[in-house]
């Protein structure tokens, strides 16, 4: 048996789904998961649990209690699941928030990541040089009467972030014209609203994760796209839009660059675009000409994520790269004291918020900081009340 302890600076997705999938674990019994807040953890906390993780800890207090949890004799975990030392210009970065994750790296035993990436990219800052792959874990019922569209009018949908337009306009945009005069073709945007280069579409504002869900299945999409800048910092994402194109019965259309290239055969179960209009215009156009062909990459990709991304799949790549996660040795020390460093951490937090707050008064304005403020206020509300129960 072995007891893991998550720990994280604040609830968002990537705990959320994590702790989802590590409280319903079906087949393995023996491991037995705890997620806390990183200023609720007490070294009695350490002391009862063998693996020590740290989900993206990119603070100053993180480093001291991995710094004790490691000198006691655990095994201690960085997960990341995005390149946080790297981030791109349009992204504020906190040189006291990068040192913290340099710092808890080197106090780690593993990296484990869900972008192979990063994973390379992070495993020589680490103590012990060691890698974890973990991918999403899906259940049986998720990859079960997937219904797969069959639309006689093709069906496209570009669901995205909002900062994404930009790569709609760039690539897609300049040959959808082209497209809507060859083939019968309707087009939705969820989330994200990009010029539609004259084409008439339709707009879909962003809507909870469940709710989206619903949609997408409801609306029964034939093609989905998936442009991604060609770049480090886009190479450390994960290939979430494949398994929610896929999930959903949608042939998607990526860009061919990591890390939809560890993933998608063109043709096979999916299909591939280069950084250019051109290369976007024949791929979509294979996908819209051949209705047996989207089918059967459907098919395909539905298949490859019931034999890779099963629970017994998961944890077996995990087990590969940290054994501990079913079973330790024990014998560990008593876990050293590391509260005093929590001061400096909290005496942070106010220079997080002036930095942030100079840094997106300068690229955004006023209007937009205030929207962000309330979002936040917002969200931190709403899991903090999931938390509760």
């Amino acid at each position: 048996m072995s007891k893991l302890l998550f720990i994280f600076e604040r609830d968002m997705p990537t705990v959320s789904i994590t702790r989802d999938v590590f409280s319903n674990l079906h087949h393995y019994e023996n491991i037995i998961s705890s997620f806390q807040y990183l200023t609720d953890v007490k070294p009695a906390d350490i002391d009862t649990h063998d693996v020590i993780v740290f989900m993206r800890p990119e603070d100053t207090y993180s480093w001291n209690v991995a710094k004790a949890a490691r000198k006691a004799g655990h095994s201690v975990v960085t997960f990341c699941d995005d390149d946080l030392l790297n981030l791109p210009p349009s992204s504020p970065t906190l040189p006291w928030r990068k040192r913290g994750l340099i710092k808890t790296l080197s106090h780690s035993d593993v990296i484990w990541s869900s972008s192979r990436y990063i994973a390379e990219k992070y495993r020589n800052m680490t103590a012990g040089k060691r890698v974890v792959i973990g991918d999403t874990i899906l259940r049986p019922e998720e990859l079960n009467d997937i219904p797969i569209a069959d639309n006689d009018r093709v069906k496209i949908v570009y669901a995205a972030a909002s900062s994404h337009a930009e790569l709609y306009e760039k690539y897609i945009a300049p040959i959808m014209t082209q497209l809507v005069e060859e083939f019968d073709l309707s087009l939705t945007f969820v989330s994200v609203h990009p010029s539609s280069g004259g084409v008439e579409c339709e707009y879909i504002p962003g809507m909870p994760l469940r709710e989206y869900r619903e949609f997408m299945k409801k609306s029964r999409f034939d093609i989905g796209l998936a442009p991604l800048h060609n770049d480090d910092f886009s190479k450390c994402k994960y290939f979430n839009k494949f398994i929610e194109y896929t999930t959903q019965g949608i042939v998607g259309v990526y860009s061919d660059t990591e890390p939809y290239t560890y993933v998608v055969k063109d043709g096979v179960n999916g299909f591939l675009a280069s950084d250019n209009p051109e290369s976007w215009y024949l791929a979509i156009k294979k996908a819209i000409q051949d209705k047996e062909k989207r089918k059967d990459c459907v098919e395909n990709a539905i298949d490859y994520l019931r034999r890779q991304h099963s629970e017994d799949a998961c944890i077996e790549r995990i087990r590969q790269g940290l054994p501990e996660i079913l079973e330790t040795e024990g014998g560990y020390k008593k876990c050293g004291r590391f509260g005093a460093q929590k001061l400096l951490y909290y005496l942070s937090r106010p220079l997080d918020w002036l930095y942030l707050t100079g840094f997106y008064l300068k690229h955004t304005g006023i209007k937009a900081v205030i929207k962000r403020t309330k979002t936040h206020f917002v969200e931190a509300k709403a899991y903090n009340r999931r938390a509760e129960k």
